[in-house]
């Protein structure tokens, strides 16, 4: 019988809580007793976020709903729509504001308070979308927004994106973009900010190294060479991705249909896969080295077996740390979580992995420096059905080096019985667990509905699309700094806006579109 595993793990002094599948539910840490559980109705629940105190959870999926829940009973508080189908959440540190990225590209701010409209709002003039709860547009990206974070004193936030941008901006006032940080030649899917170096930035996604930055002047101080370490255990392929096999949820640029084979409405709703896997300048020999053929699918669950005779795909799933100054990080489709000192520290410290036989799926460092681990225990590499499942273990650090451990044993045996439920192999391919592995990379040679590879005439195509969406976000965010002031739209900035105390570059409305336009043409 497959199970459903935990996607995500929130371990607090008091209280655990727990995402599976559809489920939410919160443990006892000490005593490993399920308190609270509910099932949402609308199907998984794709991302979720606490805030600071633990009082609150907020999660949303492909409903398109934000709910946030009372820890205590898990109560719902209030719930509103999403213009689009949300990537991340995040509290703000006093828990009344809430952030959502989509996949359109965009971060929108909420108060935590809602008071439903009168009426659905259509498409207005701050945003490129509908935007049916009232949010805040914070700011915008060109491609599909990966992960963002707030900088300690929240007077920044940091985005990166599918295009290899990261980006800092002011927040709120995100149309003042501070400095990009460029470097990476891939995708970037996963940022940390690391609490004993504020001031740096670890970013990974596709490239074979993890790059620490000082944000604040997008200057590179460090790498950590990951690839050797990693490709041992790397043991899950993705499939060949056709047009039309993701879901509607992009930046309009990339979802329009390309000629004749496009045209229409169905063709354009879902045309994201070749659209946005055509690239916006990717040269085609560099497409070549992230293809990959499709794997079997293992039969109990969306797992799929690695066919040796494909390339691996590298996707950093999640990086963090812990107080000892060591950086652990996981990828899509590994097997083991690993560890390496931070640089400034070690400089020639080498990566060391703590192999589990099972894909990680998750991570989190708890407060007592405890590492949570979620796996999925459906995944059979070719072998009959296991019957001893393993779907979360614990370690912690020693001298550097990942161990497992048997502190808190009861929570740990919980989620390991208890706290598992059934899933039938529907269940388990409706999460996707590993779409990541086929949606990040840009591929310019997806094949289209009739079997033909896009062409590098398709890219430039899209290029010029991006060029005139990076417009129009400007010209929204310009529209939404006028309102705010109350005055015409000019190129200066609003002399409302405090300006950041670490503020060293020039930020005015005239610099950032250059800067925006200069990207899309690199």
């Amino acid at each position: 019988m497959s199970l459903y595993p935990h996607s995500q793990l929130f371990p607090g002094p008091v209280s655990t809580v727990v995402i599976s599948g559809p489920h939410v539910q919160v443990l006892e840490t000490a005593t490993g007793i399920v308190r609270h559980t509910i099932i949402d109705r609308a199907g998984p629940v794709r991302c979720a976020a606490l805030d600071a105190q633990g009082k609150y959870i907020a999660t949303a999926g492909d409903d398109k709903m934000l709910k946030i829940r009372d820890v205590e009973g898990l109560g719902l508080v209030n719930e509103r729509e999403l213009p689009k189908r949300p990537t991340r959440i995040l509290f703000t540190a006093d828990g009344q504001t809430v952030l959502v990225s989509d996949k359109f590209g965009d971060v929108f701010s909420y108060p935590f308070d809602f008071i439903p409209l009168s009426e659905k709002q259509k498409k207005d003039a701050l945003s490129s979308h509908e935007n049916p709860s009232g949010g805040k547009l914070i700011l915008g990206h060109a491609s599909l927004l990966n992960a963002f974070l707030l900088s300690p004193d929240e007077k920044h936030i940091i985005t990166a994106d599918r295009d290899e941008h990261i980006r800092v901006s002011w927040y709120p006032q995100g149309y003042n973009v501070e400095i990009y940080c460029l470097g990476h030649t891939k995708f970037v899917s996963a940022i940390h900010n690391p609490s004993f170096a504020p001031s740096e930035l670890v970013s990974g996604g596709g490239d074979p190294a993890l790059k620490i930055w000082d944000w604040m002047t997008g200057a590179v101080k460090h790498e950590i060479q990951l690839w050797d370490a990693v490709e041992p255990y790397i043991r899950v392929s993705a499939p060949k991705r056709r047009r039309g096999d993701d879901d509607d949820e992009a930046p309009e640029a990339k979802r329009k249909g390309r000629g004749k084979k496009a045209k229409g409405k169905g063709k354009a709703k879902g045309a994201q896969a070749g659209a946005a896997k055509a690239g916006d300048d990717e040269p085609a020999e560099e497409a070549k080295e992230e293809v990959v053929a499709a794997a079997p699918a293992v039969k109990n669950g969306p797992t799929m077996e690695l066919d040796e005779r494909v390339e691996k795909v590298l996707v950093i799933q999640k990086i963090d740390s812990a107080p000892s100054r060591q950086i652990l990080f996981s990828a899509v489709g590994a097997t083991a979580l690993f560890v390496a000192p931070y640089p400034s520290d070690s400089p020639e410290g080498g990566i060391h992995a703590f192999d589990f036989g099972q894909p990680v799926l998750d991570f989190a460092v708890a407060e007592d420096g405890l590492i949570w681990v979620s796996l999925d225990g459906n995944w059979e590499e070719g072998t009959a059905e296991n019957s001893g499942k393993t779907f979360v273990r614990a370690l912690e650090l020693s001298s550097g080096e990942l161990v497992e451990t048997a502190r808190d044993a009861l929570l740990l045996k919980t989620l390991n019985s208890a706290a598992l439920h059934p899933a039938s192999a529907e269940d388990l391919k409706a999460l996707d667990i590993y779409g990541d592995l086929a949606s990040m990379p840009k591929n310019t040679e997806v094949e289209n509905e009739e079997g033909e590879a896009l062409t590098s005439a398709d890219a430039e195509k899209t290029n010029k699309k991006l060029l005139g969406r990076l417009k129009n976000k400007q010209a929204v965010l310009e529209k939404a700094q006028a309102i705010a002031s109350g005055s015409v739209p000019t190129p200066a900035v609003d002399e409302d806006v405090q300006e950041p105390e670490a503020k060293k570059t020039k930020s005015d409305v005239g610099d950032t579109l250059d800067q925006d336009i200069a990207m899309a043409d690199e």
